[in-house]
């Protein structure tokens, strides 16, 4: 790098899921100060960044619909209600401030960033899009646009995808799926005794997550059935991946009308990131739901199948080869919509089933009894996420292109 000012490299974000894998790139970085590295998360808080040493150029708020307004008008006029045209203000005020001290924009998320960070901040991007697949659909032809137009590097979430880009004429490139990167594992044991089935339950990661818990609870209780589990060999022990910007109490005292109830953890058992158990007193020996945060990657991988309501983490179970079982949810993430594009993303490595709880459970039951289908599911989904590693090269690209100003 040129002596002088130290170079600056703003993350622009938008979900969840983007800002995890945005943070993800940044722990690759060097971490000798030879950068300058802020972030902007357009869709919420931008909690994932904590705890990286990375300056907020504008403090986010949640909106109602999670940042999924284009799955519907409803979605739309609800975040305008909550101040979403003040929020977009401050966040283009904010773009044009760091613009004299910013060197490349490091856009993870769909094309609108490019459309924000191309008109506003007028620096060098490397766009890291994950909301498209050739899988599903290719991009438009606007979106390729904004590409040639806007990015010096452009590096898709899929083999196929870069190779579609690229016929375009797009510097696109596959280094790796960063999904996959964003999973943390601990040294810890779960609540799970030996000789179990484990089931994972993905809520999501937003506030439709306590209604998901709804009827994600309703499918374990139809799990726990004598008529229904009956023919199992094994108990079922659950653990939900709770979110960490999600409560357990919160959840508690959601789930409490329909009978379930918060128990803390056992005093004598230390079980790193357990919140405690929701059990339902209607009826004897029902099911205990083990609640944990920050565990979610040691949960997926303990599981045999997942229950997931959520985006990329459901992305993520069947990139480690777990069947997801999956139906439409009820908030405005999870929707039909939403839900087809995944089923075309992932393909056979998730199954679709009804609303309906014993249609889950019998789909749960169908898959840990037939080893070869787990199998075949879990073939698709690797072959479909890809690899892990691309987090580190991205971050190399970066310092490649920063070291060449």
């Amino acid at each position: 790098m040129t002596s002088g000012r130290k170079r600056g490299v703003l993350f622009i974000s938008n979900g969840h899921g983007e800002d995890l894998i945005a943070a993800r790139i940044i722990s690759r970085l060097p971490a000798n100060g030879a950068l300058l590295i802020s972030a902007l998360p357009v869709v919420g808080t931008g909690r994932a960044y904590e705890g990286l040493g990375v300056g907020l150029i504008d403090e986010g708020r949640e909106m109602p619909s999670g940042g999924f307004i284009c799955n519907g008008p409803r979605n739309l006029a609800m975040d305008l209600r909550a101040g979403l045209l003040a929020q977009t203000r401050r966040q283009i005020k904010a773009l044009k401030e760091v613009s004299p001290r910013t060197d490349l924009a490091v856009c993870v998320g769909d094309c609108l960033l490019l459309i924000l960070a191309g008109r506003y901040l007028r620096r060098p991007i490397i766009f890291v899009p994950t909301a498209k697949s050739d899988y599903v659909a290719p991009h438009w032809r606007i979106e390729r646009w904004l590409m040639r137009h806007y990015c010096t590097r452009v590096f898709p979430r899929d083999a196929l995808t870069a190779r579609s880009l690229a016929g375009h004429g797009i510097p696109a490139e596959f280094l790796g799926n960063v999904m996959m990167d964003a999973l943390d594992y601990t040294d810890g044991r779960l609540p799970s005794p030996p000789n179990t089935w484990r089931i994972g339950i993905l809520p999501g990661s937003r506030i439709e997550a306590y209604l998901n818990m709804e009827d994600l609870a309703r499918a374990a209780l139809a799990l726990h059935e004598p008529s229904v589990s009956q023919a199992a060999d094994r108990r079922i022990t659950f653990l939900v991946a709770l979110a960490g910007g999600l409560s357990f109490s919160a959840l508690a005292g959601n789930l409490a009308p329909a009978g379930w109830s918060a128990e803390p953890p056992e005093q004598q058992t230390v079980v790193s990131g357990l919140q405690g158990y929701l059990v339902n007193r209607r009826g004897s020996d029902q099911p205990r739901l083990a609640v944990l945060q920050e565990r979610f990657a040691d949960i997926i991988a303990a599981s045999d199948v997942v229950l997931g309501l959520a985006g990329t983490a459901n992305e993520q179970a069947v990139g480690l080869g777990k069947p997801v079982v999956t139906f439409v949810g009820r908030g405005p993430q999870f929707t039909a919509r939403f839900l087809n594009t995944q089923k075309k993303l992932l393909d056979g490595a998730i199954s679709v089933v009804p609303r309906e709880p014993r249609a889950v459970a019998d789909e749960v039951y169908s898959l840990l009894f037939n080893q070869t289908r787990r199998e075949t599911m879990a073939g698709i989904g690797r072959e479909r996420m890809g690899p892990p590693g691309g987090a580190g090269r991205i971050a190399g690209e970066i310092v490649k292109f920063i070291k060449g100003l």
